[in-house]
Parts: C-alpha cells; sequence; structure tokens
C-alpha cells in the first residue's frame, strides 16, 4: 500500500509566500477562514512555520471557531498571531475582538484540479495518472479532507498501484466513486442538513428552489460555510462541497426518506421537466410526467453529461402513452442524441429513425406545428449526420445529409434551417480536419447561428485558422469569442470547443508563457458539469506544452499516461493524437523502437486524421520522423501538409528538423508565410541555421525563452555557440544560455539532462532571467541580489557548463 504521508513543503507555496511577506513587512498576523477540510489549518500552519523560519515570534490558534469564550488571549506586541477557522462559524466575542485587533482575514479557496495533483504527488512520492486524478478531483473538488479520504480508502481497497513510476487506479472513475465511503461528521453536524439532502437527491435544484422548501436562513448558512457552492458562474444549479458529502448523504439516505425528499422537490415550479432524478423517480412511481416534460428532463441530463439518467428517463416516458407523434418523435430524438454519447450506436440509429418516421406520419394542422415539425426533422438530420461521421470516420456521408435536406427545404420561410444547415457544413469539415475547406465554407455564410452553436463555428473557425498559419487572425477570432462569452446566457457561457480554440491558438501561436495567463479560463470550469473534459484529453494537453517547453521525461510520462487513459476510458476519437505525440516524445528521449511501434499503430488505427487534430497528427508525425533521422520523409509530409494550405501544421511539423539544423527542412520552413510569435521564432531559427550569424541565433534564444519556448530557446542558443570561437564573450553568452533553457528543457540530449542536476535553486533562477536577457543588474535588482553576488552565481553556472560546451564548440 501507498501510505499518505505529511506533506513537509507548503501545499499553496506562492500564497503562503505572499502572506508571509505581508505579516513580516507589517507585523501583523492573519486569520485564515475556509470551509470544512479546505485546509485553514494546515494553511495558517505553513505561514506560522515559514514566519519562524524567517525569525518572528509566533502564536498559533487553531480552530478558533471551535474554542469557548471567557477568556482574552495574552501575546506580546511583537508576536505575529497566525490562526485559523471555518468560515461562518461565530466566534465567541472575546476572541474576535482580540483576532480583530490583530489579525487580517484571508479566506482560503478549495484547491484547485492542478493543485489537488500536486498535493497527491508530495504526499505519495508518485504523481496520479489522469484516472486516478479525475476520481479524486470528482470526490473532492480540491476540498483537501476529501482528498486524501477518498485516496485513502481507495488504496485500503486496493484500488491503486505503483507502476512506471505513477500511481494508477484500477478501475473506471464511476466504479471507483461507488467504491468510496465516507463519514458525513467530518464536514457537517447533524443539524441543519435537509437542503445538503435535498441537493443530494436532486443535483440540479437552483438556490432559489431550496429557499422554496427549506428554510432561507440554514440555506444561507450553508452557503457562507461553503457546504453549498454554485456550480460554475451564473445563476446554476448548486452543488454539495465536498461532492463525497453529497454521496454520503445519498447513500445514508432511507427509501422513505428518499421519497419524502422527492415528493417535496415535487412541489416546485416546473420539477419534472428541469429535474432529470425528480423525473425519473415521479416516472417510476407512476405520478404524471408529460412528454414535453420528458423531453426537457433528458436534455437537462444531456446538458451535465448524466447521459445514462437521460436514456432512463426516457426509456420510462415512452412506455407512457403520448400526446402526438412529435412530441414521441423529439423524446426519441433526444434518447437517441444520450446514446451516441454512451457509445451504443445501433440502439441511436434505431431510435433516430423511429423519430424520422414519427415527424413525417402526419400532415401538420398548422403553420405552427409546421415549423415545430420541422425543427424536430432538422435536429434529426443534425444528430443522424453525427452518428454516421463517428461511425464511418468520414464527413463524405454527413454532408451528404445536408446537400438533401438543402433541397428538400428550399422555401423562403425555410432560411432558419438552410443556415444552419450550412453550420453543420463548416462544423463537419472541421470534425474531419479538412479545414482550408471549412474556411471557405465559412466565407459563403450568410450569417452564424445563434448561441452555443454559433460558438462552436467560431471556436473551430479560429482552430482552422490556426492550422493555415493565420495565427493573427485566429486570435482576433478568439477575442470576438471571448466578448460573446461575457454576454451569453448563464447556462452556455462557454463551451469546450471555445476552451480547445484557446488552448490550441495561445499554445501554438504565443507560447507557453501566454498561456500560463490562461490558467483562469480553464480553472472555473473545473466544477461546472456544463463542461466536460476528459482525464485523457487534459493529459494530451500537458503532453504539448511539456514539448513546447523541451521537457522531454514529463512529455513522455504525460503521453504514455494520455494513451492509456483514451484506451480505457475515451474519447477514443482523441487516441491518434495521444499516440503521435507519445511517439514524438519517445523519439525524442531515444527510445526509437518505442516510437516506431507507436506510429505503426497510427496506421492501424481507423481514420486517424478524420478529427480536428488531423493536420496536427500529420505534423506531429513529421516531428517524429526527425526525431528519428529520417528527415527527407518528415520533409515529404511537411511539404504535403503546406500543399493543401495547412502551413501553420506544416510549420509546427518542421519544428523538430529545424532544432536538428536539417538544412533542407530549413529552407522549407524559412519561406512559409505564417503570422504568430511562435511561429516566427521557428521561421527565425531555420534563418539563423541557414545564415551562420550567431547574433541572430543569440536574439532567437532569448525571444524563445522570454515566450516559455525553451526547447527552442536551447537550440538557437547552442546554435550560436556552435557558430562561435571558444574564449569570446559572445560564446561565453551563448553558453550560459545553453546552461538557462537546460534548466527547463530537459532531456533533449545528453548535454540538457547533465545540466539540470548541478545547479543550486537559486542558480537555476538566475539562469531563467539570463535566458529571458536579462542584464546582471537587473538580475540582482529582481532577485533582490548585489550585483556581485549575481555575477558569482552565473560564474557558477559556466563553470558547471563548460565542461559539457566544449566538445560541441567550434
Amino acid at each position: 500500500m501507498t501510505m499518505w504521508q505529511r506533506v513537509r513543503t507548503p501545499l499553496r507555496a506562492t500564497q503562503v509566500a505572499h502572506q508571509v511577506d505581508e505579516c513580516a513587512r507589517a507585523q501583523r498576523g492573519v486569520l485564515v477562514l475556509s470551509a470544512p477540510g479546505d485546509g485553514a489549518s494546515r494553511f495558517a500552519s505553513d505561514i506560522a512555520t515559514q514566519l519562524r523560519i524567517g525569525g518572528h515570534v509566533v502564536m498559533r490558534l487553531d480552530d478558533v471557531d471551535r474554542a469557548e469564550g471567557g477568556r482574552r488571549p495574552a501575546a506580546p506586541p511583537d508576536t505575529i498571531v497566525v490562526a485559523s477557522a471555518r468560515i461562518g462559524v461565530p466566534l465567541a466575542d472575546d476572541l474576535a475582538a482580540f483576532l480583530a485587533e490583530r489579525t487580517d482575514v484571508v479566506q482560503l479557496a478549495a484547491l484547485t484540479r492542478v493543485e489537488a495533483a500536486d498535493v497527491v504527488t508530495a504526499a505519495i512520492g508518485h504523481p496520479p495518472t489522469a484516472r486516478l486524478v479525475e476520481a479524486l478531483w470528482r470526490s473532492s473538488h480540491g476540498n483537501l479532507a476529501a482528498l486524501r479520504a477518498a485516496y485513502d480508502e481507495l488504496d485500503r481497497r486496493g484500488l491503486i498501484h505503483i507502476s512506471r513510476g505513477q500511481a494508477h487506479m484500477t478501475l473506471p472513475v464511476r466504479d471507483a466513486l461507488e467504491a468510496i465511503d465516507a463519514d458525513p461528521a467530518r464536514w457537517v453536524a447533524d443539524t441543519g442538513t435537509s437542503p445538503l439532502h435535498t441537493v443530494a437527491l436532486e443535483p440540479l435544484v437552483t438556490i432559489d428552489d431550496l429557499a422554496l422548501l427549506h428554510d432561507p436562513g440554514t440555506v444561507r448558512e450553508l452557503v457562507r460555510r461553503g457546504l453549498l457552492r454554485a456550480d460554475g458562474a451564473g445563476e446554476r444549479p448548486v452543488v454539495v462541497h465536498p461532492p463525497l458529502l453529497a454521496e454520503a448523504l445519498r447513500r445514508e439516505a432511507a427509501p422513505e426518506q428518499r421519497d419524502d425528499g422527492y415528493r417535496a422537490i415535487g412541489r416546485l415550479p416546473g420539477a419534472a421537466g428541469r429535474l432529470p432524478a425528480f423525473a425519473a423517480w415521479a416516472l417510476t412511481q407512476g405520478r404524471e410526467v408529460s412528454t414535453a416534460d420528458a423531453v426537457c428532463a433528458v436534455k437537462a441530463a444531456f446538458a451535465v453529461h448524466d447521459y445514462a439518467a437521460g436514456v432512463r428517463v426516457a426509456d420510462i416516458a415512452l412506455t407512457r402513452p403520448s400526446a402526438s407523434p412529435a412530441l414521441r418523435a423529439h423524446l426519441l430524438l433526444v434518447r437517441a442524441q444520450c446514446l451516441r454519447m454512451l457509445e451504443r450506436l445501433g440502439e441511436a440509429e434505431a431510435s433516430l429513425t423511429e423519430a424520422a418516421t414519427l415527424i413525417g406520419a402526419d400532415p401538420p394542422a398548422s403553420a405552427e406545428d409546421r415549423e415545430r415539425d420541422a425543427m424536430i426533422a432538422l435536429e434529426i438530420v443534425a444528430a443522424r449526420a453525427d452518428l454516421i461521421h463517428y461511425r464511418e470516420r468520414s464527413p463524405d456521408a454527413a454532408l451528404a445529409l445536408f446537400d438533401a435536406a438543402r433541397a428538400h427545404w428550399r422555401a423562403d420561410h425555410d432560411l432558419p434551417r438552410r443556415i444552419t444547415l450550412d453550420a453543420l457544413t463548416v462544423l463537419h469539415l472541421s470534425y474531419a480536419g479538412r479545414f482550408q475547406d471549412a474556411v471557405a465554407a465559412y466565407r459563403t455564410l450568410v450569417h452564424a447561428p445563434p448561441g452555443p452553436l454559433g460558438r462552436r463555428l467560431e471556436a473551430f473557425h479560429a482552430i482552422a485558422l490556426d492550422a493555415l498559419g493565420r495565427s493573427d487572425e485566429a486570435l482576433v477570432v478568439l477575442g470576438r469569442l471571448d466578448r460573446q462569452a461575457e454576454t451569453a446566457p448563464h447556462s452556455d457561457w462557454v463551451v469546450e470547443e471555445h476552451l480547445a480554440a484557446r488552448f490550441t491558438i495561445v499554445l501554438h501561436g504565443e507560447g507557453v508563457v501566454a498561456l500560463a495567463r490562461e490558467t483562469a479560463w480553464f480553472t472555473a470550469v473545473d466544477a461546472n458539469r456544463l463542461v466536460l473534459i476528459a482525464p485523457g484529453m487534459r493529459r494530451l494537453a500537458d503532453v504539448e506544452v511539456a514539448l513546447n517547453v523541451g521537457d522531454v521525461p514529463a512529455a513522455v510520462a504525460a503521453g504514455h499516461d494520455a494513451v492509456k487513459s483514451l484506451e480505457r476510458d475515451g474519447p477514443e476519437d482523441y487516441l491518434p493524437r495521444a499516440a503521435s505525440l507519445y511517439a514524438h516524445a519517445l523519439a525524442l528521449d531515444s527510445h526509437a523502437e518505442g516510437a516506431r511501434a507507436q506510429l505503426t499503430r497510427l496506421t492501424s488505427l481507423a481514420g486517424v486524421t478524420n478529427s480536428p487534430t488531423g493536420p496536427e497528427i500529420r505534423a506531429t508525425v513529421a516531428g517524429t520522423l526527425s526525431a528519428l533521422g529520417e528527415h527527407d520523409e518528415a520533409l515529404a509530409q511537411c511539404r504535403a501538409l503546406a500543399a493543401e494550405g495547412l502551413i501553420g501544421a506544416a510549420m509546427r511539423g518542421a519544428a523538430t528538423g529545424v532544432i536538428r539544423r536539417h538544412r533542407a527542412m530549413c529552407e522549407f520552413a524559412s519561406a512559409l508565410a505564417v503570422t504568430g510569435p511562435v511561429p516566427l521564432l521557428t521561421r527565425s531559427l531555420a534563418a539563423a541555421v541557414l545564415s551562420q550569424h550567431p547574433r541572430d541565433a543569440l536574439l532567437v534564444s532569448r525571444t524563445a525563452a522570454a515566450a516559455g519556448q525553451y526547447a527552442i530557446a536551447h537550440a538557437a542558443a547552442a546554435l550560436a555557440r556552435d557558430q562561435l570561437a571558444p574564449g569570446s564573450s559572445l560564446h561565453g553568452t551563448a553558453v550560459r544560455l545553453v546552461a538557462a533553457a537546460a534548466v527547463h528543457a530537459r532531456g533533449l540530449d545528453t548535454e540538457s539532462a547533465a545540466v539540470m542536476p548541478l545547479l543550486t535553486k537559486r542558480e537555476r533562477q538566475v539562469a531563467d532571467l539570463m535566458s529571458q536577457g536579462l542584464g546582471n543588474a537587473e538580475i540582482a535588482e529582481t532577485l533582490q541580489l548585489s550585483k556581485r553576488t549575481v555575477e558569482g552565481h552565473i560564474n557558477r553556472i559556466y563553470g558547471k557548463t563548460a565542461l559539457r560546451d566544449g566538445p560541441h564548440a567550434g
């Protein structure tokens, strides 16, 4: 068993350091508040420890909300008071007065997903795989106590094992969550929990619903204490925090308590149409639920990705008599959409076929009925196209469906449907990675449809422009998407495609540092059930970032995890992308046999490039071939991409060959017409290889390091070093830039791997600033050191790397 050990280092190191600095500067303490289990005591402990290390006198007061009143604490004036308490719980009067005089209040949020994964890594000594992270996150949503409770329970049941240096979970996420049992008393007392039971039974109730069903004061108190939280931004359903508590309350509810709870929920306005769990209960109890309400309930379940619940509601409702063939057809349609996401393709096709038969069975009696039937028919066409495209791994049959539908809807009043069909055409061309055709089709649109479909369209258009090498235009479209999201209804403020576009365009166009500034967008959806990002997809993002940084060992680990996660849990559409990235990482790590095995696997997967990532898969294969020394074949792949107009993908495919200084590849890359800082960096490096001007290479290295593109920074600095005479001042600069880039870019060659452990933490900080082009005085000011101390660090960096640079000089 891999036991959870106490983490000695601060869990939120940056926040701890900031609070320590503030306390030391003002000689004033802090009162840390958080929801139960979010880690207020640990955060306060970390602050107190760092202050003591700094020579300050500290008084610790833990869990002051549980302390009895009647005695005011006493502390000398020079003592810094560090206290912790649960948020929303009143303090004794004398204690509250003391803390108000001696402390400032710091409200602590739950851990982010990334922080939660880091805590697990520190506590068990091994990084958790994507599947394990997902199970722990769904149990805790960053609640530290729930995170540990979930891990301990999984470990106790023997569901976690260590292999390849990572902590793996042997069960699918859904099964693992069912295996976790926890004690609700760790987070909440027995009294005042009725609203929590309601949310546990029906996860889509809102704060207004709870106020109707329960005492508003009790609800407000639970919100103040952090036990009820909004599910994302805006007027959304509330969730129990942590989710482990909701699951425990759900399990402990007796059948009579469940029935009473659902009967109470039934008093809410429109409950059957917007609350899927209640709709399923009402249907099984024989209560009256209209077909229209059942359709809405299935749509609500689909929106939060609970496809199994949607199918369950639809199946029960279909056994009841329907008000009309049109309503039954609509119910069959939404059932098919859920079945498609569950990959029950045959059942989905049968459901769509029956729906299409019903919608055309009776002629509509009025213009309103005709419009309703036409919209249902359009949704059936869209669902069938999605199903066919997924099954055949080709967009051609889906596009043929749209052409047939356009021929059917030729009247003037059918213009909205033709606009939607044109938008769907652009989407399916984008789904297949046919971005040049997608951009051409986008230009012919009369206008984009409103709502989420329109934003999905804009997101894919931005991704297409990036693949075509037009990063600047892609960023403009991304800005337009951002503005639309700001004014969108709360129920559809963001879509997965929007986040995918943001990640792709910022990373490919502006680099790793710019992407790091976008963290808030991705953190905001971590606990939002309307946005689903599979764990394997998150690991794909980790591989891409690691490859751009040049951290090869991290890319290999993330690539392996991404492949395994997508194999087991899907979505399998992205398995080819994972295999290509894993192959590239293995090739850079000198594992030629493993890289070739992944390339061979790619050829066995159906519809490899029928994906929005299709051009990137081809580009990554080209990069892998370059890393394996097969530059001519890689160049042929890049030329093929360029011939199709995929200039941006061609530049990314050429990057490894450029870094390896293959002259023909450099000639090809230097002639590509691209925009965006990162593509231009690759082109500039190619030009520097051809020009033999070391000053150009040094400029590229500094610019790339400032963007976080340390693979390019390392290659450019090494190029300049090899072109300069040893002993010259510029050669010394190039050597130092190589060392500075090697702090981040690990495993690119034996030199990089050897440098990393030789540098101290301070030397790595100095090297990082050197790589960004800062002078000695600027480094001294940034790190608050003397210029002489900085010069000493630089001399030691040079001394540690000089011997390794010797064989490469010339």
